[in-house]
């Protein structure tokens, strides 16, 4: 409970109480401004963190270093296991517990050695991914109806394309000047302070229970899913990789970064960034649309379905990076990867 201060009620009694009030919920530029804050401090900060494990003096072998995506992407999976077993969720304290470790994620690359830096920041990662996720992404379904869902989905990827240009260029900049592990220490103090607004924002006690159910998603949007996370997965090893062989110098990586996500976001580059960029928002919008009443179910089962396709699909381009390929290569596995995505329906 919390007084709000100023505001006299009516029947004397001096100040008006939160209880007084109906609770209202979140509403959805509320949602979108607390995606706009994470996804630019992770993208500031997490664009970095491979190239940072890379460069003197740690000087980590990529295939090493690559490992911090390895471990994210298969604790996330891991985790939406434990989450999705059909008990309630409260929204807010799991958004919290979410955004409190991924900012010691950004803390651990900031002040630890670098191994356990790429350890306990992979963890981290993993584990934020379905605790923040799960409940924004449904408490975002919430606030759409069937008229106007298509367009207020895709503002998540817009959200992502716009902060994808502009963290990037900040981080290398900051990088540029004071370092690495200062962007890392700035990302960690702007996802605290999401933590806060995320918290500010909590109205109402918004609850829900998550379980896995591939029938309710169906064969091909599983298929469709499986490409949108074999891109991910790929294109974490293959945009860092892929940038090396142009700059080592953080500035330049930086705008390499927007440059490679503001190609996606405008599809810029053809079928491959339309289908890359755009594709995933049509296809949970389509999952959502046929399935309105069971939103945490289906979104829980996509949140799976991502994370062990990114998993599977880094550890081939590993292999086949160890078997003597290059970025090259990685680049033809994503164009087939990503023919999956037409699968859905």
């Amino acid at each position: 409970m919390y007084i709000v201060l100023g505001r006299t009620d009516p029947m004397g009694s001096g100040f008006e109480t939160s209880s007084s009030r109906a609770p209202r919920r979140r509403d959805y530029r509320a949602l979108i401004a607390v995606l706009a804050i994470q996804t630019f401090a992770n993208q500031m900060a997490g664009s970095f963190w491979l190239v940072y494990l890379v460069s003197p003096p740690q000087s980590l072998p990529f295939a090493v270093a690559v490992l911090v995506w390895v471990i994210g992407f298969g604790i996330a999976a891991c985790t939406v296991l434990v989450v999705a077993r059909g008990q309630p969720n409260r929204a807010t304290p799991t958004m919290t517990m979410g955004l409190s470790i991924m900012a010691l994620g950004h803390v651990a690359f900031a002040t630890l050695p670098p191994l356990w830096g790429m350890v306990i920041g992979g963890l981290c990662f993993g584990l934020y991914i379905p605790l923040f996720w799960l409940p924004l992404n449904s408490l975002i379904v919430s606030e759409t109806n069937v008229a106007n869902r298509a367009g207020r989905l895709a503002g998540i990827t817009a959200t992502f394309a716009i902060t994808g240009v502009l963290g990037p260029i900040l981080g290398g900049l900051i990088a540029a000047s004071a370092g690495y592990r200062l962007v890392f220490a700035l990302s960690a103090a702007i996802v605290a302070a999401n933590l806060v607004a995320v918290r500010g924002l909590a109205q109402v006690d918004e609850v829900h229970s998550y379980s896995v159910d591939f029938r309710r998603i169906g064969r091909r949007t599983a298929l469709a899913f499986t490409g949108q996370g074999g891109v991910d997965g790929l294109a974490s090893a293959a945009t860092p990789l892929g940038s090396f062989l142009f700059t080592s110098a953080s500035l330049e990586l930086g705008l390499l970064f927007a440059l490679f996500s503001l190609a996606a976001g405008v599809a810029a580059i053809g079928w491959f960034s339309m289908t890359s960029a755009v594709a995933p928002s049509f296809i949970y919008t389509i999952l959502v649309d046929r399935s309105e009443a069971d939103v945490p179910a289906v979104t829980a089962t996509r949140e799976l379905v991502l994370n062990v396709s990114r998993t599977v699909a880094l550890l081939g381009g590993l292999v086949v990076l160890a078997s003597g390929g290059d970025v090259y290569s990685l680049y033809l596995l994503i164009g087939g990867v990503i023919l999956l995505e037409a699968l859905a329906r």
